[in-house]
């Protein structure tokens, strides 16, 4: 879906903004979608295939976004009048289909968990291949998968980690891991049904179970596993995007001379606000 095929986030919104816009009793089926989303008159469109339509509906079916029923039509998943915006439909399919689990799409938690692990050593300027061949090598040694990882599969996977909020790209275009609002939009899941106050302890612990793909988490710890959750070290993107969502307000860091709490020295944290480097609580402030 993501990787195999060059399907982007603004195909995706596009064919959701198409769907909500029609009215409830129209009847659509996909070879319809796939004309209105590459209409005859377009440049290099192949009328007879028209694939790039077809591979974003593809993606928009394995993503639980639309369905097809037993009469051939596509219809939405969710309501049409649902209050949220496309973006933020397409973020919480991505968030609970692609981030949380790895049999949909297989390798951009892992790459983005690999890549969030090597800290300032994956802040690296690297061809595709290289990166290809390094991250199989050290996450799948000898036991290569089905299809394997390569340089055309690291393209797909760029056209969507920005967009999930897990980073950005600097001057050299080189992406520096910072998933600021992945965790951004998931401060309300770990707070959930708690008080407004958490331990780093408790904190990282939610955090590993919402965000499995960040530090401590299920597929964090499959993709590294020489990472070890005893020395309570963040990662250098996580430190950063705690240090920043600490700075907007979102949350609260309490950093006292004397905690023993989780480590987020690597973002070198401003010593005005934070009394040191080691978070003893965190604080929910407001979410989005």
């Amino acid at each position: 879906m993501f990787t195999d095929q060059p399907v982007t986030p603004t195909r995706v919104e596009t064919l959701i903004d198409l769907l909500r816009g029609l009215s409830p009793n129209k009847r659509i089926d996909r070879e319809t979608i796939v004309t209105l989303l590459q209409p005859e008159g377009m440049p290099d469109v192949d009328p007879k295939k028209r694939d790039s339509a077809r591979h974003t509906v593809r993606a928009a079916l394995e993503l639980n976004l639309i369905e097809e029923t037993e009469d051939k039509l596509i219809k939405l998943r969710f309501k049409s009048a649902d209050r949220r915006n496309t973006t933020r439909i397409l973020l919480d399919a991505l968030d609970s289909i692609v981030l949380k689990k790895t049999n949909t799409e297989p390798f951009l938690a892992k790459f983005y968990s690999y890549l969030l692990f090597l800290n300032k050593d994956g802040v690296l300027r690297k061809s595709g291949d290289d990166w290809a061949v390094e991250f199989e090598r050290d996450v799948y040694g000898d036991q290569r998968p089905p299809n394997p990882f390569n340089a055309t599969k690291l393209a797909g996977l760029h056209r969507w980690m920005a967009y999930a909020g897990l980073g950005w790209y600097d001057t050299n275009d080189i992406f520096q891991p910072n998933p600021y609002e992945r965790l951004q939009r998931n401060l309300p899941l770990i707070f959930q049904g708690r008080a407004m106050k958490l331990s780093s302890e408790e904190f990282m612990s939610r955090l590993a179970a919402e965000c499995p793909e960040l530090d401590g988490g299920d597929i964090f710890r499959q993709t590294n596993p020489q990472y070890s959750a005893d020395a309570k070290v963040c990662t250098l993107g996580l430190s950063h995007a705690l240090v920043e969502l600490h700075l907007d307000d979102n949350i609260r860091l309490f950093c006292p001379p004397d905690s023993r709490g989780w480590s987020i020295e690597a973002a070198e944290p401003p010593s005005d606000g934070l009394q040191s480097g080691r978070i003893a609580t965190v604080e929910l402030l407001k979410t989005t």
